[in-house]
């Protein structure tokens, strides 16, 4: 027998008016029919707020947790050398190394330098893979080596460099040289971002490329750099001088940090981004129609998909899609179909044949 009851039952509660606990209920409906009705880009917007303010990290004091791995490390110069287990935990003020036992806290603005690959001997038979951390507490310098797989520690220390770096104060005279001609370009104050593939200088009264831009140093442009040692107003800083390519010349620009523990982890950044570019195209061969093919894509840049490239370089479509992937099989370009982008490797190599023609 049908219940006809309980159909009579809800269909009386349908006509009344919601009251006590079926308030909440249809408040709660009233939510949800607005909630479909809103753009659906806009419902993914919130509910990507709503998940990153659920999932986001903080430390006791309320910072915001930006690293948080499991790794292996000696901390605060333990001269045990005995490796420990445990967390690994950073937000843009501390790096912090906790265990069960213990924790050692690393002031962000104590680092005085970052050595990426380099095994210290007293650790190496512990370690394939490590980031040695050299700060300051009080007047002692101390060191802490993390050890981990290789991306995780690469990845890591990207992030370690821009919390040292990030915000910093510097001087950039921009071009100083170009070629072997020296300028009488003025130094102008500016900020600094460091990316995977740049550092950029953010400022409304730095330097600005042609475009009205932020200048940047892209690092896979980057021929040779040094730390130089000026003189000028009866004061000696020090002075990070960059050649870099640039529209087809070499150029030369100048940075400089009030504090030399900023400027000695900026060179090592420099130096590390600088090797991993380049230890990816070590045993890269490519030929003279891949590197035409390169060349032009570097020269025809945002342009490139206008460019019919078989035509420029008088070649079948059949032989430019063939070089297309072989050199995006060596990770030389982003796609293996145009439109294509080089990647740092790739402009690393356009680089040198550019500076190699120069000279």
């Amino acid at each position: 027998m049908p219940d006809t009851g309980g159909e009579q039952t809800a269909q009386e509660a349908r006509s009344r008016a919601p009251e006590g606990g079926d308030v909440a209920k249809s408040d709660l409906l009233q939510a949800y029919r607005r909630k479909k009705s809103e753009p659906s880009d806009e419902r993914e917007e919130k509910e990507r707020e709503r998940s990153k303010k659920q999932t986001e990290k903080r430390t006791s004091d309320g910072e915001s947790i930006v690293v948080d791995f499991v790794a292996n490390f000696v901390a605060g110069g333990n001269a045990s050398f005995e490796p420990v287990k445990g967390r690994v935990l950073m937000s843009q003020r501390r790096l912090i190394l906790a265990t069960s036992k213990a924790k050692t806290v690393i002031p962000i603005t104590s680092i005085f330098d970052i050595a990426v690959g380099q095994v210290p001997p007293e650790v190496e038979e512990f370690f394939d893979y490590t980031v040695m951390v050299g700060y300051i507490i009080g007047r002692q310098r101390r060191t802490t080596v993390i050890g981990g797989d290789r991306e995780t520690i690469e990845k890591f220390s990207l992030l370690l460099f821009r919390a040292a770096l990030n915000g910093s104060r510097a001087r950039v005279t921009h071009p100083a040289r170009i070629g072997g001609r020296v300028l009488d370009t003025e130094r102008q104050p500016s900020g600094l971002h460091l990316d995977y593939e740049a550092v950029t200088f953010p400022d409304d009264d730095g330097p600005l490329t042609e475009n009205g831009e932020p200048f940047h140093i892209d690092l896979a442009s980057v021929i040779f750099f040094e730390v130089l040692e000026r003189t000028a107003d009866g004061e000696t800083r020090l002075v990070l001088s960059v050649q870099h390519v640039k529209q087809g010349q070499t150029v030369t620009s100048e940075i400089t940090l009030d504090s030399r523990r900023k400027m000695n982890i900026l060179g090592r950044y420099l130096r590390l981004v600088y090797h991993w570019i380049k230890s990816g195209v070590r045993d890269v061969e490519v030929t003279e129609q891949g590197l035409e093919v390169l060349v032009g894509l570097y020269s025809a840049g945002e342009m490139a998909a206008e460019v019919d490239f078989s035509e420029l370089l008088g070649v079948e479509e059949s032989v430019l899609d063939a070089e297309l992937e072989k050199l995006h099989e060596e990770e030389l370009i982003g796609d293996d179909e145009l439109p294509t982008s080089l990647t740092p490797q790739g402009r690393f190599v356009v680089n040198e044949e550019i500076e190699d023609v120069n000279v």
